[in-house]
């Protein structure tokens, strides 16, 4: 029999509740490339069935911007994207979230947020960078109530070492 500790600690396991992968098309930039680097941080047999939101804009200066994103709410297949991304991450940059985990962590909001080079993303390379030119990855995480059980749920996804 567990004890009510180890009752709690199960109770807790901290879960992919959704995810969210933004990136802005400029009006330099060929917005189908940009749509090819966000579909590269999904699994393959997933790319054709998620339809990306499109939101034109408009920048500062009133020139035209391009917001495409894609939010997953389903947990399985959110938590599916999150494997599929630490599958294809390089030690170095799972070492780099190591480091930088605490940065990329909103407690109040309980999101986690990963920032990759589009470039890279366009040519099938996970590169993170903390730029401006990124398509952004946020992982909505639930059942996390200390900055441990982020790390145990990062260390169990395989998205540090």
């Amino acid at each position: 029999m567990a004890s009510s500790g180890e009752a709690r600690r199960r109770e807790r396991v901290v879960e992919v509740s959704s995810v969210e992968i933004t990136a802005f098309c400029h009006a330099t930039e060929e917005c189908s490339r940009v749509e090819s680097s966000i579909r590269n941080l999904l699994p393959e047999d997933t790319r054709p069935k998620l339809e990306l939101a499109v939101r034109e804009e408009r920048g500062y200066y009133g020139n035209p911007i391009v917001i495409l994103s894609l939010v997953v709410r389903d947990p399985l297949l959110a938590s599916s994207i999150v494997k599929y991304v630490a599958s294809r991450l390089e030690d170095s940059e799972k070492r780099l979230l190591r480091i930088t985990s605490r940065l990329r962590f909103d407690p109040r909001e309980k999101r986690f947020v990963i920032r990759f080079s589009k470039q890279s993303l366009y040519m099938s390379k996970l590169q993170l960078v903390d730029s401006d030119d990124v398509v952004k990855l946020t992982i909505h995480l639930k059942n996390v109530k200390s900055y441990r059980d982020l790390e145990e749920f990062l260390a169990r996804s395989r998205l540090i070492s």
